[in-house]
């Protein structure tokens, strides 16, 4: 992939990884256990290990595409990108498991940001907005969703919805 090539897909992807990251920030933040600082740098650490990550499985065409690749986790282990973003802060794996949920999804797809805590939770969409249409170059920035987990989170459980849309695909490319 040429350099002009993933400074466009990281660009395309800023508001996606930037929810994200504020997510589990927010997740972080609310022991009291971090500074505001601290978190800072978390989540801007943790931005950017996703978009380098992400560069070569971003697919705005196919957003179902790659979306197993683009799922962060936490079950047992502690996901990579996490630790590694938290160790730079430092809190070691073992104070990451006492501060976050013990088990957590995250999926962060083109248009889509969503999660899932424990096996059984219901799916809360923290980012969404509209895909493009391909004939038009304007931003869809607009037509955004704010980032409010709780209140994305309550929508989705007024609306009865506990699982991904039977129509959500996951699918792992290489």
């Amino acid at each position: 992939m040429d350099p002009q090539c993933f400074n466009n897909a990281k660009a395309e992807m800023v508001p996606e990884t930037t929810a994200a990251a504020g997510f589990i920030a927010s997740l972080l933040r609310t022991r009291g256990f971090l500074t505001e600082m601290q978190l800072q740098k978390f989540s801007k650490s943790l931005q950017e290990a996703l978009a380098d990550h992400y560069k070569q499985h971003w697919f705005p065409d196919r957003p179902q595409k790659g979306s197993g690749y683009r799922c962060i986790r936490i079950n047992h282990e502690m996901d990579p990108l996490i630790g590694k973003s938290a160790s730079r802060i430092g809190l070691s794996s073992q104070q990451l498991f006492h501060l976050l949920p013990k088990e957590l999804t995250l999926w962060i797809d083109p248009f889509e940001v969503s999660y899932r805590i424990g096996e059984d939770g219901s799916t809360c969409v923290l980012y969404e907005t509209e895909a493009p249409a391909a004939s038009s170059t304007s931003s869809s920035s607009s037509n955004a969703s704010a980032y409010n987990p709780m209140l994305m989170c309550k929508q989705q459980l007024l609306m009865g919805r506990r699982s991904p849309p039977k129509n959500y695909l996951m699918t792992v490319s290489s």
